[in-house]
């Protein structure tokens, strides 16, 4: 079985996953678990091996969390991917000890397609949404990203999020409704995965209403009308899309199929050349430093050869010292001086 946790990052996956967990979900081994931060003070409930593996996946076609691959239609057939769904499904078993486990990682919502092929689509999806200009508020202030990279990257995971979903069992929340109303989201998901089998009947909820901390939510749109203006008119749409499938979903279908602006793939492009630019360069330097540190190693070699000759040869010059008299000794140093 299991559940999907899935959402953009900064959308409050980390809040959804902590009020999972106190439905009962298990999370994975405490030494896997990513610590808390500053960024995250309640945890992630991410573990760290997903995320390292995920990273990995990303790395080998082209991309990372941040700067998407440009997927080819048939990249589920690559022979890593087809690696990474047999290593996934023999690593899920090592994990947990029971079926009723959360996964947790924004990356498995633009990895869906072989996320569903490990946990061989028997689980479900709990999808949290946020205000696109509140995630790049929250991606600005943490990662030093702009305001519209923020938006393409909302939009990039969506859009691969809603279509992979098709089919799936899915319930969809608004990560505003979980802050402002915790009881009533939370009990709404805790119905559907009673009824998916993810949780048990008797499920008392209090844990998880006190889990969610409205503090937390240091990114926030006041004027929300003025913000809808200046938004692009696709980010805007795809948001009402989103908001418009909230609930549960036995069989996901997000209907309208909304095209991406003209802007959204030459800004993701741009950020996979920096990327593999910044990749080369990185790769040049760690070579140059590699060569240094082995001339560093001869040239230093070298010299303790230098300096035990020189011992060496103080040595046996100290040993005739002691040979010659002593006045015959004076004499030989005036005549040096």
């Amino acid at each position: 079985m299991g559940v999907l946790v899935l959402g953009m990052h900064r959308s409050g996956t980390s809040a959804l996953a902590g009020a999972l967990e106190a439905m009962g979900l298990e999370v994975g081994p405490h030494d896997d678990v990513m610590p808390a931060d500053v960024a995250n003070p309640e945890g992630y409930f991410e573990l760290r091996s997903i995320v390292r593996a995920n990273d990995d996946l990303l790395a080998h076609f082209g991309g990372r969390w941040d700067s998407p691959p440009d997927f080819a239609p048939d990249w589920v057939e690559d022979v890593v991917a087809i690696e990474f769904v047999d290593a996934g499904r023999a690593v899920l078993g090592e994990l947990f000890g029971s079926e009723r486990y959360l996964l947790k990682d924004p990356r498995i919502s633009i990895l869906l397609p072989l996320w569903r092929r490990i946990t061989n689509d028997q689980g479900c999806a709990i999808v949290i949404v946020r205000d696109p200009l509140e995630v790049a508020a929250s991606l600005t202030k943490r990662d030093g990203l702009s305001t519209l990279t923020g938006l393409a990257l909302w939009a990039a995971y969506h859009r691969a999020m809603l279509r992979d979903l098709q089919g799936a069992r899915a319930h969809v929340c608004n990560y505003a409704d979980l802050i402002e109303n915790p009881v009533e989201v939370l009990t709404d998901i805790a119905a559907s995965l009673r009824a998916w089998g993810e949780v048990r009947e008797d499920l008392n909820l209090t844990k998880a209403f006190t889990s969610i901390k409205p503090e937390l939510r240091r990114n926030t749109i006041v004027d929300a009308d003025l913000v809808a203006e200046a938004s692009p008119v696709e980010i805007n749409e795809l948001m009402k899309l989103t908001l418009d499938l909230r609930g549960r979903h036995d069989v996901f279908d997000m209907g309208t199929v909304l095209e991406p602006g003209w802007w959204e793939g030459p800004l993701l492009e741009e950020r996979r050349v920096l990327l593999q630019w910044a990749l080369g360069a990185i790769s040049e330097l760690e070579t140059h430093n590699a060569n240094l540190l082995t001339e560093n190693g001869i040239l230093w070699k070298q010299s303790d050869a230098a300096t035990r000759e020189a011992a060496q040869l103080r040595e046996r010059m100290e040993r005739a010292r002691r040979l010659v008299p002593g006045p015959l000794r004076r004499i030989a140093a005036k005549i040096s001086r």
